[in-house]
């Protein structure tokens, strides 16, 4: 079957548009599958040994019709009862047989939509862009369905033309890849080669052509929602706090390049709560974002130096109240190498006893440009601006940021990068508000090497909109990493790298400095253990304390290990020591995930991690003093798919935060514990229904209740 691959290779895929619609159930015997084209044979592996074919061959097919793009494949596997199964969640990735589906839709050797169903069926989308790499916040509405056979499993999908954004060209031309896993081989590989350990490379594409007249408008698509609400705790009255809601989210398309989303009165209750994570740094902890308006679109908005922080919109007050979004507008698109984004969130104030002001209304504006020449080559300006008007005798204030960064690739494993942010900010001097970082570097598959420069002024702080974790500071670092890939045996490879760096701060005092090794090896079972070793110099650390403080440094190491993660039990281990000020830190922590059956996953992480005592300067009593932490959390999910399309989460956390310092009075202990249980049902494509019961207990209070509603319809 091979012949089909030189076909393709030689001469691209060719479709043809049907008049036959196919029924979408993962059987492929419809009219229009008899008069396609076939192409495949024997994937090109990059799993376990790289330019080897896969085991066994695949067999793609493709239609179109006036709304769809349709693919059809036969994954061929003589025995397949040896096939891996385990349902999951949408976008959840399985260690099960997979088929992926890739399309460069303007045939720009640089982006690509990417599209995956697993041997259950189970869905995934994203988008990878040279730029930003892989955004798996992208979602789309799609059809797909699989069938399992005495020959292996079919599949059938079928694509929206509406979900695509393309040229408006009468002809178009697009590039297109496709890729399978075979879970119990571990193997893993493409139709057309791309890198050898796996790597999206857009350029390795194939030609897809035949399509023509595709539609040139795209409908409107609503998602109006309802949520509600019901708390209480044993010192009040049964459900004493209702709450409910009303909000639509619309996306509307400008052309088939373009589309704008608007989101009214948007309900932004998390249904999987923010892990604590017993924080004793200077700065607060980086929160991942969940909430659906910000997670699409989120390669356009990545700004330099972190300048776009979407958590920062909406946030929680000091009180603990949500800020509400009263609305917001956002604008995403290409216009042939320009790609661009621009988003404005209105938010409102919240109220102490409706009386004392906690956190004023705001205006949030961001927006990017990016311009691409040709793959690895490309400029890109962003701007973000926070206003806060005056407010019950709070004078008006404002935050801004903009950058301009690009990216320039010569001789194939050549780069230069270069990044330039400025911040200006009311109430805040300006003499040093600049940041700048250049890499330039060497990048081959297997061996790289980059050389870093950054400084940050003074005065640099995106914290309005964006996320700071210091500013003041010049560092020259230099990484290099290395691995290498076996060809037999039962090691797949190994790898290993150094990173010595060195900081100063604006008064020419050791910030920072020293080197990071590490290393690890992988079995073609997926076994592997990596290991790490810093040592860092005597340093400066300027925000500790009023004026600052030395510390001595020294040396740190850790090591790490997994598991089969297709085995029903698997699971990581990791533990380190390292320096923490003028003493040392202990982590440990152990993941587990337990698959009894092919619907039921359970996953346990306890963790620990002990702060022995340290100097440290308390600011309760304005002096310093010998300070100790301890902290435990033992975090536990299971998800329970009733049906590819319905499941049951259970999500928790139990854990204890004890600092101890000299001052009997300045040392405190929390306890968390938390869970909730969440039925989520998409009963139609894009639609869904979600409900919630949680309670969440924090030190002495009395523990809450909760119950939480949402349904969403998609038009």
């Amino acid at each position: 079957m091979n012949f089909l691959l030189l076909f393709a290779a030689i001469c691209g895929l060719t479709v043809e548009k049907t008049d036959h619609t196919p029924e979408i159930d993962g059987v492929i015997n419809d009219f229009c599958w008899q008069s396609a084209e076939p192409y495949g044979g024997y994937f090109t592996a990059f799993r376990p040994r790289a330019d080897l074919p896969l085991s066994q061959p695949t067999e793609v097919k493709l239609s179109y019709d006036e709304e769809f793009l349709y693919i059809s494949a036969f994954m061929y596997d003589p025995e397949p009862e040896t096939i891996n199964h385990q349902l999951g969640a949408r976008d959840e990735d399985q260690p099960v047989d997979k088929f992926y589906i890739y399309i460069d839709t303007f045939n720009d050797d640089s982006n690509c939509f990417v599209f995956t169903v697993s041997v259950d069926g189970v869905q995934c989308d994203s988008r990878r862009t040279k730029v930003n790499g892989e955004d798996r916040n992208w979602d789309a509405v799609w059809r797909s369905a699989v069938a399992m056979s005495d020959s292996g499993w079919t599949l059938e999908v079928a694509l929206p033309f509406s979900v695509l954004r393309y040229s408006p060209d009468d002809e178009q031309l697009w590039g297109i890849n496709f890729g399978r896993t075979i879970s119990f081989t571990n193997e893993a590989g493409y139709m057309f080669r791309m890198k050898e350990q796996g790597g999206t490379d857009v350029s390795c594409f194939g030609d897809l052509t035949g399509l023509s007249d595709l539609p040139s408008g795209h409908s409107i698509e609503i998602r109006p929602s309802i949520a509600g609400r019901l708390r209480f705790t044993e010192a009040n009255e049964i459900f004493s706090d209702p709450w409910g809601t009303a909000g639509v989210d619309i996306k509307i398309p400008l052309d088939m390049q373009s589309v704008m989303d608007v989101t009214v009165n948007p309900d932004f209750g998390q249904v999987e709560s923010d892990e604590d994570q017993g924080n004793i740094s200077h700065w607060a902890p980086w929160l991942n974002e969940k909430r659906p308006f910000f997670m699409e679109g989120t390669d356009i908005f990545d700004m330099p130096f972190h300048m776009f922080y979407s958590r920062n919109i909406g946030s929680v007050a000091w009180n603990g109240e949500l800020i509400p979004i009263i609305g917001g507008v956002k604008i995403t698109g290409t216009s042939g190498k320009l790609r661009y984004g621009a988003l404005e969130v209105v938010t409102g104030r919240v109220w102490e006893n409706d009386t004392t002001l906690v956190e004023r209304a705001a205006s949030y504006t961001a927006g990017s440009l990016l311009e691409e020449f040709s793959p690895g080559n490309w400029i890109k300006f962003s701007a973000t601006s926070v206003d806060l008007p005056e407010q019950e005798e709070e004078e008006y204030s404002f935050g801004r940021s903009g950058a301009f960064s690009g990216m320039l690739t010569f001789r194939e494993h050549f780069e230069v990068k270069g990044k330039l942010g400025l911040t200006w900010n009311r109430f805040q001097t300006d003499s040093d508000n600049s940041a700048v970082r250049v890499d330039a570097g060497y990048f081959k598959e297997h061996y790289e090497v980059n050389f870093r420069y950054e400084r940050k002024g003074e005065d640099f702080n995106p914290s309005y909109m964006g996320y700071n974790q210091g500013n003041g500071e010049t560092t020259y670092s230099v990484y290099s990493d290395y691995s290498h890939d076996f060809t037999s045996g039962l090691m797949d490879g190994f790898w290993l790298g150094i990173n010595p760096w060195y900081s100063t701060d604006m008064e020419d005092r050791n910030a920072g400095s020293g080197v990071n090794i590490w290393a690890g090896t992988a079995t073609v079972s997926r076994y592997d253990l990596n290991i790490w070793t810093d040592y860092n110099d005597r340093w400066y650390d300027r925000y500790e304390g009023p004026d600052g403080r030395w510390y001595n440094g020294g040396f740190s190491g850790g090591i790490s290990s997994s598991t089969d993660y297709r085995k029903p039990l698997a699971g990581w281990v990791s533990a380190n020591r390292s320096t923490y000020l003028d003493s040392w830190m202990r982590r440990f922590s152990l993941g587990l995930r337990i698959k009894p059956s092919s619907v039921l996953s359970i996953n346990l992480e306890p963790s620990l991690r002990i702060q022995e005592p340290a100097t440290r300067y308390n600011w309760n009593v304005e002096g310093w003093e010998k300070t100790s932490s301890d902290w435990k959390s033992f975090s536990v999910s299971a998800t329970y798919m009733l049906t590819q399309l319905m499941r049951i989460r259970l999500n928790g956390q139990i854990s204890r935060f004890e600092r101890t310092w000299e001052t009997d009075s300045s040392s405190y202990e929390t306890d968390n514990i938390w869970a909730n249980i969440l039925y989520s049902w998409e009963y139609n494509p894009g639609s869904w229904f979600h409900f919630l019961i949680g309670e969440v207990a924090e030190d002495e209070s009395d523990p809450e209740f909760t119950v939480y509603a949402k349904m969403t319809r998609f038009f």
